[in-house]
């Protein structure tokens, strides 16, 4: 008996060493329970947003420069929204926004337009299936001129289903520069750097195309519109924009995202196979110093570059998560879908779209002391083809419509939700969802599904080697994702640690509890 009870006596004394030594350890994994809860209540508790007709609906219906309509429309109705360019053209193309109103009752069947009197491209025809027009929407349009003509003139048709038509002729005429010039530079889109041991200046945003001879040459103007198409729309997979040119010799100068001069060099070496050789060269746009002490020097010159350097990344108590290493001076939004707009799938189009939205943006964000970061980066994977036909997180925020970048200075995670919940909160006809930057490790990548794909001898930054990032929804309650969502990422080598220690302190409290209650039955 004695024996039994001194058993027992060092039974019960372990127990209550080892459960006063290690409470703490429990009480942090029940707090760790009650965060997991509160995350995944936070989750289902979110709720769809207020519906919005779009970013650049709310801007066009908000400076409508037409009255409206104060009778039924006994027939369609052929607005231009947008200020036309100058006659002379420094790409063989113009762009502009319509709007466009079938008669009363009726839907909208097809809107084309004519170049020079006959017919030139369909910019919407109705299938069967998709959803009726009836009501005053929104087009975008890229008109390219006349092969045939130096000048082109262009006119709008738009008909509805009662077969009535609606015809609006734009009285300028276009015609392409003989020489076309890029705009001059900003001084924030100069930089200098230095090349075995000579400074060397140059444009960071812009590069100098040299177009194949056999895709385009002077004679065969009918060549050079399918060589143009193509250009245009390789380009896009890069989210470049045609600034300049061709001229007579093939050359085309293109604008793009503010970059290294590495990050430009990769991004050539990429560009002649993306381009199925279309492009046979390119050049970094070199200066000398003389001329870039000319370039007035103005107060928007702004730096949109944002690439991602280990002074950005933190370690924080990120609300929901717990801490984790996150980026404390940038936070991404989602834009408000347009639906007001036709052929919403491959919504924007143009480059005129597009500036509008930024231009939006710029303004929305300057209220929290915010920069619209560009998207489109030589060393990023986003953007391109490799990526066209993929649902992958980290790649979404890369400033790829319809999601956008915003620097800011350096805040907590809560500072940072704080600035994405004001712009939430005002601007609903802009943002639909906001986003905080989760940096992780790359070889833990498998875990959110980043494939192993073939990025054409494409260089990324040394540092982007060794991170990437996860964006995590920022819900409308504060909190960030859920533990269920985002698993253990972003978590630091400590933290990792830290919960393995608390899972085996807890495993072994239940463990001797369990153990102890046996005891006392027997």
């Amino acid at each position: 008996m004695k024996s039994a009870d001194c058993a027992a006596s060092i039974d019960e004394k372990i127990y209550e060493n080892f459960f006063r030594n290690h409470k703490i350890f429990f009480l942090l994994f029940l707090a760790l329970a009650s965060n997991l809860i509160t995350s995944i209540q936070v989750l289902a508790a979110e709720g769809p947003t207020d519906q919005s007709q779009g970013t650049l609906a709310a801007i066009l219906n908000s400076e409508r420069n037409t009255p409206e309509p104060t009778e039924p429309l006994t027939e369609p109705l052929l607005e231009i929204v947008t200020e036309l360019p100058d006659s002379e053209l420094m790409v063989p193309f113009l762009e502009l926004i319509y709007a466009v109103s079938p008669s009363e009752w009726q839907t909208l069947e097809e809107v084309y337009v004519n170049v020079n009197g006959e017919y030139d491209q369909h910019l919407y025809q109705r299938k069967a299936g998709e959803p009726e027009v009836t009501e005053r929407t929104f087009g975008e349009a890229r008109l390219f001129l006349s092969t045939d003509e130096q000048k082109s003139k262009f006119e709008l048709v738009a008909v509805d289903s009662s077969n009535l038509s609606a015809i609006y002729p734009i009285e300028q005429s276009f015609f392409m520069a003989e020489n076309p010039v890029p705009p001059l530079p900003s001084t924030a889109d100069v930089s200098t750097r230095d090349f075995h041991g000579e400074e060397v200046t140059f444009i960071n945003n812009r590069l100098q195309l040299q177009l194949s001879s056999s895709h385009y040459n002077q004679e065969d103007r009918k060549k050079n519109e399918s060589a143009v198409l193509q250009l245009l729309d390789e380009l896009s997979y890069y989210d470049i924009e045609m600034i300049a040119g061709p001229d007579k010799n093939g050359s085309v100068t293109v604008g793009l995202k503010q970059n290294s001069y590495s990050s430009l060099y990769h991004l050539i070496n990429d560009l002649p196979s993306f381009s199925d050789f279309l492009i046979t060269d390119a050049k970094i746009e070199e200066i000398d110093l003389a001329t870039a002490e000319l370039i007035p020097s103005e107060d928007s010159s702004i730096n949109r570059s944002g690439e991602l350097e280990p002074k950005m990344v933190k370690i924080g108590w990120v609300p929901g998560l717990f801490f984790r290493r996150y980026q404390h001076d940038m936070i991404g939004f989602k834009l408000q879908e347009e639906t007001s707009f036709l052929n919403q799938e491959s919504f924007p189009e143009t480059y005129l779209s597009r500036a509008m939205i930024n231009k939006k943006i710029d303004e929305v964000v300057s209220e929290i002391d915010g920069i619209r970061i560009d998207g489109n980066q030589a060393n990023d994977l986003s953007g391109t083809k490799l990526f066209s036909s993929m649902n992958i997180r980290n790649v979404h925020l890369e400033g790829n419509y319809p999601f956008v970048r915003v620097s800011l200075p350096s805040h907590s995670p809560r500072g940072l939700i704080k600035n994405a919940k004001t712009l939430l909160k005002d601007h609903s006809e802009v943002f639909e969802k906001s986003y905080l930057m989760i940096v992780t490790d790359i070889e833990s990548s498998s875990s959110v599904g980043i494939p192993e794909v073939n990025t054409q001898e494409r260089q990324l930054p040394e540092f982007e080697h060794e991170v990437y990032r996860y964006w995590a929804t920022i819900n409308k309650y504060g909190t960030v994702s859920s533990l269920i969502e985002i698993g253990l990422i972003g978590l630091s080598i400590t933290m990792k640690v830290m919960l393995g220690i608390m899972m085996l302190c807890v495993t072994l409290t239940s463990g001797i509890i369990v153990y102890r209650r046996k005891k006392r039955v027997l």
